[in-house]
C-alpha cells in the first residue's frame, strides 16, 4: 500500500487533512506545514484541499464537494473549533491568572474512540490485516495529537508557553451523536460479551476491550457504521474551567514566643490557642497568590513544642498553594510580607521566595539524618560541681535509645528509636549556680526534653544518668538546623532602577 492510496481512501471517508496525517503517523512539527509534509511523504494533494472551509472565498466554491466536518475527529482539529476554543478561553477568567505556562486538559466525547475503532476496521477491510493488524492502532492517538497540534496553536494565540505544571485549562467537549452512538455501544457490548454482568460504559472499557482482536467487524457493523458515518454538527464546547498552578513559597521562620503552637491547636472542638505559626505566615503570604486560603498546605523541616523557641537562621518552611492566580513574587513584595509577619511579634520570617515544586523534597528527604542544634536551660537540686561540668563536656558522638515520650503517645506510636547525640557542651549560669546552659547537637527527631531528664529511664543514656543526679529543663531553644535550603535571599535589598 502506498501513502497515496491510503490518503485517497481516507479522503473518500470524509477524513480531514490533519487526521490523514495522523494515519501517516506524522509527529511534532510535521503538522505545522502540512503541504510540505505531504510532499515529503510522496502524497499529492491540492493546496486548497488543505485549507478548511472558512479559508475559501464565497465567490470561489471548492473544486470538489468535501464533508465540512471530519468523520474521525468531528472537527476537533478544524480552524472553526480552534477559533471557538480561543474565544471561549479569552472570555473566561483567564486574564486573572498570571501564569506564563498553560496546559490543556480536554475531555472528549466517547464517540471519538468508537470512530477510531470503526476506521481501524475499515482500513483492515480495505487494505488487509497484514497492513493494519489487530493490536497496533493505525493512527496517532487523538490525545497525543491534541498535544502535538492544539497545544502549540492555543499557546501561540494566547501568548503563553506549554507547561505541564502551569495553568490548567479544563475543556469539556460534547457532540450531538454521542448519546445515540453510546446507546448502540451498550447494545453491542451485551452482544459481544454476553456472559458479563452489567458493565458501565467508560473510556477504560473502550481502550481495553474494543480492539479488532476482540471485536469482529461483522458484529460491530450491526450496531455502528464502518467506516464512521458522516456528521452535520460540529463539536460543542460544554464548559471551560481553569485551575491555577501549584505555587510553592519557601522561607525560614524564627519562633519568638513560648506560647505559640506550630499549627492550629484544637482540642475537642475548642481552640486552645488563638494563633499558630502556620496561620500567622499563611495570612500574610497566601492572599498574594490565591483567594482561597483553605487550599494552602504548610510544611516545615520538623516542628517545635509550644514552649520552645526557634532562633538562629530559623526553620525552613514552605507553603504549597493550590489554584494560584499569581505565580510570581518580587523581592519588594516578599519584603513587605516578611515585615507583616515580623509585626506579629511572635514569628519572624526571611529568605521568602517562590521555589520549584520539585524542591519540596528538601523538606522531608533524609529528615532524620539532619543535625539540629539546641540550647537548654536546666536546673539541678544542688549547686553545680566541677565533676558535673566535666561529665557534660562530650565531644564524641554516642547513641541513645529513646522510647516515644509519654506526652506524645496520643499521636505517635510506641517505639524505641536509636538517636545520635553528636556533642554536648555545658556551662554554669553566673546568676545561679544551680542552673546549667547545655548546648546539644543531635540527630533530627531527638526529644531533647527527655534526653535531659530521662523520663523515668525511657531515654538511656540521658543527661541525668550521665551525671547521676536528677535534672530538669526550664527552657529550650532550637538554635540551628542543618539544612541549607532555601537559598539565602535578602529581600530588604531591593534594586532601585
Amino acid at each position: 500500500m502506498k501513502n497515496q492510496e491510503l490518503i485517497d481512501y481516507l479522503a473518500s471517508c470524509g477524513v480531514c487533512r490533519v487526521c490523514q496525517l495522523r494515519y501517516l503517523k506524522a509527529r511534532g512539527n510535521e503538522y505545522r506545514n502540512m503541504q510540505q509534509t505531504f510532499q515529503r511523504l510522496d502524497v499529492k494533494v491540492e493546496e486548497t484541499d488543505i485549507k478548511t472551509p472558512e479559508d475559501e472565498s464565497d465567490e470561489q466554491p471548492p473544486k470538489k464537494q468535501r464533508l465540512a466536518i471530519c468523520s474521525t475527529c468531528l472537527g476537533l482539529f478544524s480552524d472553526e473549533f480552534q477559533s471557538q476554543l480561543i474565544e471561549a478561553i479569552s472570555k473566561s477568567d483567564f486574564a486573572n491568572y498570571d501564569s506564563e505556562g498553560i496546559v490543556l486538559a480536554i475531555t472528549l466525547p466517547l464517540t471519538l474512540q468508537l470512530r477510531q475503532l470503526s476506521m481501524w476496521l475499515a482500513l483492515q477491510r480495505k487494505f488487509g490485516k497484514s497492513t493494519f493488524n489487530d493490536n497496533c492502532a493505525p493512527d496517532v492517538p487523538i490525545k497525543e495529537a491534541v498535544k502535538l497540534i492544539l497545544h502549540p496553536i492555543v499557546c501561540s494565540k494566547l501568548g503563553k508557553e506549554y507547561d505541564a505544571n502551569g495553568l490548567m485549562i479544563n475543556i469539556d467537549v460534547r457532540h450531538s451523536v454521542e448519546t445515540e452512538e453510546v446507546a448502540k455501544l451498550t447494545e453491542l457490548n451485551r452482544a459481544a460479551f454476553p456472559g458479563k454482568k452489567r458493565i458501565e460504559i467508560s473510556r477504560g472499557l473502550l481502550e481495553k476491550q474494543y480492539q479488532p482482536a476482540r471485536i469482529k467487524a461483522e458484529l460491530f457493523e450491526k450496531y455502528l457504521a464502518i467506516p464512521p458515518a458522516a456528521v452535520e454538527d460540529p463539536l460543542q464546547l460544554q464548559s471551560i474551567d481553569l485551575m491555577g498552578p501549584i505555587v510553592c513559597v519557601a522561607g525560614r521562620y524564627r519562633k519568638l514566643s513560648r506560647e505559640l503552637s506550630h499549627t492550629p491547636w484544637v482540642l475537642q472542638g475548642k481552640r486552645i490557642m488563638e494563633e499558630s505559626i502556620e496561620e500567622i505566615i499563611v495570612q500574610q503570604v497566601a492572599p498574594h497568590f490565591s483567594d482561597t486560603l483553605d487550599k494552602v498546605t504548610f510544611m516545615s523541616s520538623g516542628r517545635e513544642d509550644v514552649d520552645v523557641r526557634c532562633l538562629g537562621k530559623g526553620r525552613p518552611f514552605v507553603l504549597e498553594i493550590m489554584n494560584a492566580r499569581r505565580s510570581s513574587l518580587s523581592r519588594q513584595e516578599a519584603h513587605q510580607m516578611e515585615l507583616a509577619v515580623d509585626r506579629s511579634g511572635k514569628v519572624s520570617i526571611h529568605n521568602l521566595q517562590v521555589v520549584p515544586r520539585e524542591e519540596l523534597t528538601h523538606i522531608k528527604t533524609g529528615e532524620e539524618q539532619k543535625r539540629k542544634y539546641y540550647r537548654a536551660l536546666c536546673v539541678l537540686n544542688e549547686p553545680v560541681t566541677l565533676d558535673i561540668l566535666k561529665r557534660l563536656q562530650i565531644s564524641e558522638s554516642f547513641i541513645i535509645q529513646q522510647k516515644t515520650p509519654i506526652r506524645v503517645l496520643h499521636r505517635r506510636p510506641l517505639h524505641t528509636r536509636p538517636r545520635s547525640i553528636y556533642s554536648v557542651k555545658t556551662c554554669v549560669s553566673r546568676e545561679n549556680r544551680r542552673l546549667l546552659i547545655i548546648d546539644v547537637v543531635s540527630q533530627a527527631g531527638t526529644y531533647i526534653k527527655e534526653l535531659v531528664h530521662g523520663e523515668f529511664g525511657r531515654t538511656t543514656p540521658s543527661i541525668s544518668s550521665i551525671i547521676g543526679k536528677p535534672i530538669d529543663i526550664l527552657a529550650l531553644d532550637v538554635v540551628g538546623i542543618d539544612l541549607d535550603w532555601p537559598a539565602d535571599v535578602n529581600n530588604a535589598e531591593v534594586e532601585v532602577e
